[in-house]
């Protein structure tokens, strides 16, 4: 397959989801491959929020450091590309095609010859399992030197939990894709726990004793050295200032330490400095954040910057345009930032997507939960497009305007401003 919007429209009609009960269709498809995943050192990131930022934050150190270094990610924002880069550029559309015809041609020749390895028949890899063997491919062949490989969704099962890393990475746990990963924040933990491995340091920095529990009990099981963050250090603040929110500072302190670890090294100042993470706490124009926050634990942190970045700036109040994917606990959101903002204006739309919650269920929420005492604006419109045109028109001075709630809108604003 030669057409690059073919090659994406097969790989996004790939279930998202499986129901392998262990990671040898992973291992069974890079065997057939060569290995690639084994050719470069691996830092493996996993975490309820934040794994993104410290993926990108080691990167960006073993960059500066003058390492050829890999990075894998997830989810893209606009184009599927963004998943897999190397020193922060993007895959190009002709590798990423080049790509896929290789590890289809693979998957193909291992259903036609109906594979079975170690009492695992082979099977058509997931929507994630192929991307990243797609990535590990890409990685192997350019040669890498380093590849920071941030989990899917939990960790044990997760595909990229085949890799052998230098360091694995816990970030932030807390509550989000439950029906997948468990109830309780010991669950939860588990499943991120389970990217530790025997004699392989552990770089947590989850907020959560319970959390830490679980990992500190998996990594005595596997004698994998920890490393706590505890403090963050002196320099970051000074580094990051109010260009980054608060819970980026907690996110460099692990990075830093990941980095350590590697390379016995403590020069990352030049790689925060020019530090950013599209859909995290990401300034827009001089009056407008936009934030992929869209679990408890995540809205929680943002308001805590938000609050931060009002008093800096001088912001007053706070507007919203808000959609929410409706497996999400989004009422915990709502109310948390309606109770820790001041907010002005609230403006609610939908994601595109069969995710997607209904925008009466939304207002009537925030309805609910916004102060009593004064008459609040809160609209909705189906059209994404047209509320983002509204909330910018009404946003008056000394207001900050908040775009939150979903990723998945995070990249169609972004996509707009591109166009």
């Amino acid at each position: 397959m030669t057409n690059y919007n073919g090659v994406i429209e097969y790989i996004g009609s790939i279930p998202r989801f499986t129901s392998k009960t262990d990671l040898e269709n992973t291992r069974i498809i890079l065997k057939h491959l060569g290995n690639p995943e084994q050719r470069a050192k691996v830092v493996h990131v996993a975490g309820t929020n934040g794994k993104g930022s410290v993926s990108k934050m080691i990167s960006l150190m073993l960059e500066k450091a003058g390492y050829k270094v890999g990075l894998f990610t997830s989810p893209h924002l606009i184009r599927m590309n963004e998943r897999i880069s190397i020193n922060g550029v993007n895959i190009s559309d002709a590798d990423f095609v080049a790509l896929f015809d290789k590890v289809k041609k693979a998957v193909d020749s291992l259903l036609e010859n109906d594979v079975e390895e170690n009492g695992f028949k082979f099977q058509h890899p997931a929507y994630f399992e192929f991307l990243f063997v797609m990535a590990s491919l890409y990685f192997g062949e350019q040669n890498c030197d380093y590849v920071v490989y941030e989990t899917g969704l939990g960790g044990r099962l997760d595909a990229t939990n085949i890799n052998m890393p230098e360091v694995s990475v816990i970030t932030s746990i807390g509550f989000d894709h439950m029906q997948y990963l468990g109830n309780t924040i010991e669950e939860i933990a588990s499943e991120k726990a389970g990217i530790i491995k025997p004699h392989i340091p552990v770089v947590y920095n989850t907020g959560n004793e319970k959390a830490d529990l679980v990992i500190e009990k998996k990594a005595e099981e596997l004698e994998a050295p920890l490393y706590k963050i505890t403090d963050i250090p002196s320099y970051v603040s000074d580094i990051f200032g109010d260009s980054q929110p608060l819970y980026q500072y907690d996110n460099a302190a692990t990075a830093i330490t990941a980095y350590k670890i590697l390379t016995g090294r403590d020069d990352v100042n030049e790689a925060l400095k020019v530090f950013t993470w599209p859909g995290r706490c990401q300034w827009l124009s001089s009056n407008v954040i936009i934030d992929g926050a869209h679990n408890e634990d995540a809205a929680e942190m943002l308001t805590k910057s938000l609050k931060y970045i009002c008093k800096s700036r001088g912001f007053e109040k706070v507007s919203i345009l808000f959609a929410v994917s409706s497996d999400k606990d989004y009422e915990s959101i709502i109310k948390i930032l309606t109770e820790e903002l001041d907010i002005e204006d609230v403006y609610v739309t939908e994601i595109n997507s069969d995710r997607k919650q209904d925008i009466s269920v939304i207002m009537q929420l925030f309805q609910k939960y916004l102060p009593k005492e004064k008459h609040f604006y809160v609209t909705g419109s189906h059209d994404m497009h047209s509320m983002w045109e509204l909330s910018r028109k009404e946003l008056a001075e000394g207001t900050l305007l908040l775009v939150v709630g979903s990723l998945y809108m995070v990249g169609e604003i972004l996509g707009y401003m591109e166009t």
